[in-house]
């Protein structure tokens, strides 16, 4: 796989929460013509704290506020717990990261997976594998929703199963919390959104253009990521003007940028809510001979390399994969023990720019960084080099 690939053609989760195309083989070519015009490094960057707010206005709390007890995980052990996976698709690194999270956390439990339903982005794959999954008849179910609306109903028969449910990112629509689900886990959209405003603020001038390329879906973690990004410009920024365009298939985004900017040639850097549709601007720049700077949401190897090679890419803020999916296995356990966990626990945005890739992969993917972008690192002489 090569580091991410998220949503395609049909309304997604999240993450989207989610991932990308290559977009890192050309960017050197765009190298230094677009400098900040102020100092940006990540600790800037770094949000105070969690800006959105959850499902139903809940307040984020950490994951250190689920709590087992010695002998809560005694009780678990013993009870061996049986845990289904329902994905919105398995081709992008959110994905795998998340089900490495669950069931390393789902490991010291004693507990096991029964199964992965990967549906592909697709409705009704994820509603007939939820089906499906419901028939095993695990003990817990954590999944997230490829659409809020045509999956609700499906989601409310896991309550009525008898199964405990974690979600992912987002709730379907008409779901309550504690009865029909027992806890969302996700990264702070709004404040991944933030990241991304403050980081391009810093590459527009006095009364400056900025272009918002938006998934057009009823998307929770999407508006957030926009609402994030609008919000803070025009808290800190009023004097730049946002021009906004939708795009439906995350595959045609770029095809959607190229036009906009061709009919927008004032916009002077890009925002867009996840790395897909960014690296779709970027082919869209190039391919018009133009240099950009972008922000975005998530990161993944090929917009970690194109920062290394001072691409258009200049910073994301980047969500907690791994950490995620063991939040929420740990919720399911606790749920499971009869503890009654926070609705929504959440994740603060981790900034991401050239400076600090090494450092925020480590912390991101837990793991050493990709060859190619330590090899990168060095031959620019650029990023946490000496990492």
């Amino acid at each position: 796989m090569t580091r991410t690939r998220l949503l395609t053609a049909l309304p997604v989760a999240a993450c989207l929460a989610a991932l990308c195309s290559c977009s890192s083989s050309n960017s050197a070519g765009a190298a230094g013509q677009n400098a900040p015009l102020a100092k940006v490094d990540a600790a800037s960057l770094a949000p105070k704290g969690i800006d959105g707010r959850g499902p139903d206005g809940a307040e984020g709390r950490p994951a250190a506020s689920i709590v087992l007890t010695p002998g809560d995980i005694a009780k678990a052990k013993k009870a061996k717990f049986r845990v289904g996976i329902v994905m919105q698709t398995m081709n992008v690194e959110w994905s795998t990261e998340q089900i490495r999270g669950i069931t390393d956390e789902l490991r010291k439990y004693n507990a096991q997976v029964v199964g992965v339903v990967d549906p592909d982005y697709k409705v009704e794959a994820q509603v007939a594998g939820l089906q499906n999954m419901i028939q095993k008849a695990p003990d817990a179910i954590l999944s997230i929703p490829v659409d809020d609306t045509a999956t609700a109903a499906t989601y409310k028969q896991v309550a009525r199963a008898g199964i405990k449910l974690i979600l992912m990112d987002n709730v379907p629509k008409g779901l309550r919390y504690p009865t029909d689900y027992q806890a969302m886990v996700s990264s702070d959209n709004q404040g991944d959104g933030a990241v991304g405003a403050k980081a391009l603020a810093a590459y527009i001038p006095q009364g400056g253009t900025v272009g918002v390329l938006h998934f057009g879906v009823d998307f929770r973690v999407t508006e957030d990521r926009r609402a994030g990004f609008v919000d803070w410009m025009k808290a800190h920024r009023p004097d730049i003007k946002i021009k906004q365009v939708e795009f439906l298939d995350p595959a045609k985004a770029g095809d959607q940028a190229a036009d906009f900017l061709t009919a927008n040639p004032d916009v002077q850097g890009m925002f867009t809510e996840w790395e897909v549709p960014a690296t779709g601007i970027e082919s869209a720049l190039r391919a018009q001979g133009r240099n950009l700077p972008i922000t975005s949401v998530n990161i993944a190897s090929d917009v970690a390399l194109d920062m290394a090679d001072d691409g258009m890419i200049k910073a994301v803020g980047a969500q907690v994969p791994y950490d995620q999916g063991q939040a929420e296995a740990k919720a399911a356990i606790a749920s499971l023990l009869g503890k009654q966990v926070p609705q929504w626990i959440a994740f603060p945005a981790v900034p991401v720019i050239r400076n600090n890739v090494q450092s925020a992969w480590r912390q991101i993917y837990h793991g050493n960084p990709p060859a190619q972008l330590v090899q990168a690192c060095r031959k620019n002489n650029a990023c946490d080099a000496k990492h």
